[in-house]
């Protein structure tokens, strides 16, 4: 590992970061947009314009992805709307967008897959206290209190970091409240297959809640850019794991989940720096993660940059805007390289989805489970001239389209051909 490398991974402007890769309301409009293809695809009967209660709703996303994943296709019952969990007394404002609160009586039925698996990994971790349960509206006044608490964290949050929270909140689409009776060592937890859902425990100050939200809105905000931008690469899963050098020897990360803390713990050093720990009137708790994010977030994207030819363009630039850094060109070479000497196909049955207003296009693929791709307007059309004109003509259709010259055109094609390539869209033969 390269030593001696500048790394202020607290210093930077956190939501212009993300900016560089997709402003908040083209992020939230690009998920919903995947998750209404993919129900189309995996669940039968569906509608063809599903509401944003249901796009955006943890259980129905966790139905939806199981299925992408090679799971059963879930039935339309399967595709159940936020509103279903949240009661009367369940919405926290939150400046530019609301926190919605499970606090129906009868959410901890509909969100006992989620609590089981975070309950499971407490387990394994000796940090349980029985089965994880929800305070809902039927506990009154505890509800009420609970409540309370959440507002006022969430107050504190956006008065002390509004620019950050206002970038990460809209991405936390249900919250559930945790009984402490049954929380164990549960602070906080974003479970990892029902996307939008945090789980809070209830008996925080307002700080604890404040540092929660920063916490599990980065693990939700780069859930959102992960499946909608390329933060992976093809060749990922060969990279070694990280070892955190605070937990024990046995410890391991994946890439994704090292990334995934790198940017947590960024965000969590942003709000430690404008809460000024020094200066502020705040009681932390021994347990928190805010004096120590910005260190840990150091070393965390140093490793990262070591390995960023392991890393997609996106999370190239999420590193270069969190460190200063940009990786070195050599982490971005191509192992397959695109030719087409010998002929070329498109894979077959290919779905093009334009969203509203966007240069951004999703493709399916229908194969089972189906495959969904993000590509640019440009690859788009090159998907589609490639289905039925030689090569040449592709080059030629698409200098008349730019407004270019034949060579000039053939070169900016070169890169798009090699994407759609590295996807598997298109094949040599």
């Amino acid at each position: 590992m390269t030593k001696n490398r500048s790394v202020t991974p607290w210093s930077p402007d956190i939501p212009a970061v993300h900016a560089a890769i997709a402003p908040v309301s083209t992020l939230v409009r690009d998920r919903r947009r995947l998750y209404q293809v993919a129900a189309e695809l995996v669940c039968p009967g569906a509608p063809s314009r599903l509401e944003y209660d249901v796009t955006d709703s943890p259980i129905a996303r966790h139905h939806i992805g199981n299925a992408l994943a090679g799971g059963p296709s879930p039935n339309s019952a399967a595709l159940i709307k936020i509103a279903d969990a949240v009661g009367e007394h369940g919405r926290v404002e939150a400046g530019a967008s609301e926190l919605v609160v499970a606090s129906r009586p009868d959410a901890d039925g509909l969100l006992a897959e989620a609590l089981n698996a975070v309950g499971e990994e407490l387990d394994r971790q000796q940090a349980a206290s029985g089965r994880l349960r929800l305070v809902t509206e039927a506990a009154g006044e505890r509800f009420d209190r609970a409540l309370e608490v959440l507002r006022a964290g969430v107050t504190l949050a956006r008065s002390t970091s509004p620019e950050l929270i206002d970038d990460l909140l809209p991405h936390i689409t249900l919250v559930g409240i945790i009984d402490p009776l049954h929380a164990g060592r549960l602070a906080s937890a974003s479970p990892r297959r029902h996307p939008g859902l945090v789980l809070l425990e209830s008996s925080q100050s307002s700080i604890d809640v404040a540092e929660a939200l920063v916490h599990e809105g980065a693990h939700q905000k780069l859930f959102d850019l992960a499946i909608t931008h390329d933060l992976l690469s093809d060749r990922s899963e060969e990279c070694p794991p990280f070892h955190p050098p605070w937990m024990p020897e046995d410890r391991r990360w994946p890439l994704e989940q090292t990334l995934a803390a790198a940017h947590a713990y960024a965000c969590l050093a942003r709000f430690a720096r404008d809460l000024n720990l020094s200066r502020s009137d705040q009681v932390i708790a021994d347990s928190s993660l805010l004096p120590i994010a910005g260190e840990r977030c150091g070393m965390i994207i140093e490793w990262l940059l070591e390995m960023a030819e392991d890393l997609g363009a996106d999370a190239h630039t999420l590193l270069g805007g969190l460190s200063g850094i940009e990786p070195h060109p050599a982490d971005l070479m191509i192992e397959r390289p695109f030719r087409a000497d010998n002929g070329y196909t498109v894979a077959p049955r290919l779905q093009l989805h334009r969203c509203e207003d966007a240069d951004r296009v999703l493709v399916s693929c229908p194969t089972q489970p189906p495959e969904l791709f993000w590509v640019d307007a440009d690859a788009a059309r090159t998907l589609e001239l490639l289905a039925y004109k030689p090569l040449g003509d592709v080059v030629t259709a698409l200098a008349d389209q730019w407004g270019v010259g034949h060579p000039a055109a053939a070169d900016r094609l070169i890169p798009l051909l090699q994407k759609l390539y590295t996807s598997g869209l298109i094949t040599t033969l």
